[in-house]
C-alpha cells in the first residue's frame, strides 16, 4: 500500500514580488521520488547513443533549430546527468556549467569532462541554481528531465532562469505537456512524463518575467504531443 504523501506547503513574503517568493518550503516527497528513481538508473547508458541523441542533435530536430537561437558565450544546462548533451553543446559554446541535483551525476560528468577550463559544475538541491550570480548567464537548456519534473519545481525553475539570465538572455527548456493524472505520480503517467502543459508553462514563464518567443507540442515516442518544447527570453 503506497503511503499518503504530503500537501505542499508554500513561504509567501508579502514584501517581494510573488514570482520570486513562491517556493516550496522543502522539497516535496513527490520531489524525491523522482530523485531516486534516477539514482544510478541504466537510462543514462541507454541515453548516451547515437539513436538517444537524435532526436534533440540530428539536423531537421526541432530542439537543434531552437539551440542554434540561443546565445552560447556563458551556458547553464539543468538537470545535466551524464553529459551527454554537455558534449553535444560544449563545442559551440564559450563555457557551460552543468547543474544535477544528484551528486553521482556531477562526478560522473567530472570523470567525463576533467578539468576542462569551459565547463562548471553545480550540485543543486531540485529547484534552485545556487553559486550563479543574479545576470550572469546568457542561456539556458534542459533536456529530457524537466518533462519528469514536479510543477512547483518547473515554476522555482522559471523564477532562477529570470533570476540569472542576462538581458536578452535565453531559456530553452524541455517541458511536459501532459494534462492527464493532475492528482498522480509521475511513475503512473506515460513516459514518465509529469503532469504540466504548455499552456501551463507559457502562462508561469510570463508571469515570471520571460518572453515567449516560440512554444511548441511534440509527438514522443509514439504519444502525440506528450512533450513541449519552449524558447524564452528574458527582456533587454
Amino acid at each position: 500500500m503506497r503511503r499518503a504523501l504530503p500537501a505542499v506547503k508554500l513561504l509567501v513574503n508579502n514584501e517581494l514580488p510573488w514570482h520570486k517568493v513562491l517556493v516550496s518550503e522543502h522539497r516535496t516527497e513527490y520531489s524525491r521520488a523522482i530523485q531516486l528513481d534516477w539514482e544510478g538508473a541504466r537510462y543514462y547508458a541507454d541515453a548516451d547513443t547515437a539513436a538517444w541523441l537524435s532526436p534533440f542533435w540530428a539536423e531537421g530536430s526541432p530542439f537543434l533549430a531552437l539551440f542554434r537561437q540561443l546565445p552560447l558565450e556563458r551556458v547553464v544546462e539543468l538537470a545535466c546527468g551524464h553529459g551527454r548533451h554537455a558534449a553535444q553543446a560544449l563545442p559551440l559554446a564559450g563555457h557551460i556549467t552543468l547543474v544535477d541535483v544528484l551528486a553521482s551525476n556531477i562526478a560522473a560528468c567530472r570523470a567525463r569532462f576533467g578539468a576542462d577550463p569551459r565547463i562548471g559544475y553545480v550540485v543543486n538541491n531540485g529547484n534552485d541554481l545556487p553559486r550563479i550570480a543574479d545576470g550572469s548567464v546568457t542561456a539556458l537548456f534542459s533536456y529530457d528531465a524537466m518533462v519528469h519534473f514536479e510543477l512547483l519545481d518547473v515554476l522555482s525553475y522559471l523564477r532562477e532562469a529570470h533570476r540569472v539570465l542576462v538581458p536578452g538572455g535565453r531559456a530553452l527548456l524541455h517541458v511536459s505537456n501532459n494534462r492527464e493524472n493532475p492528482e498522480g505520480r509521475v511513475r503512473d503517467n506515460t513516459h514518465w512524463r509529469n503532469f504540466g502543459g504548455l499552456d501551463v508553462m507559457r502562462h508561469f514563464a510570463v508571469r515570471c518575467g520571460l518572453t515567449v518567443l516560440a512554444a511548441r507540442a511534440l509527438d514522443w515516442d509514439g504519444a502525440a504531443e506528450l512533450d513541449g518544447l519552449l524558447l524564452l527570453e528574458k527582456p533587454a
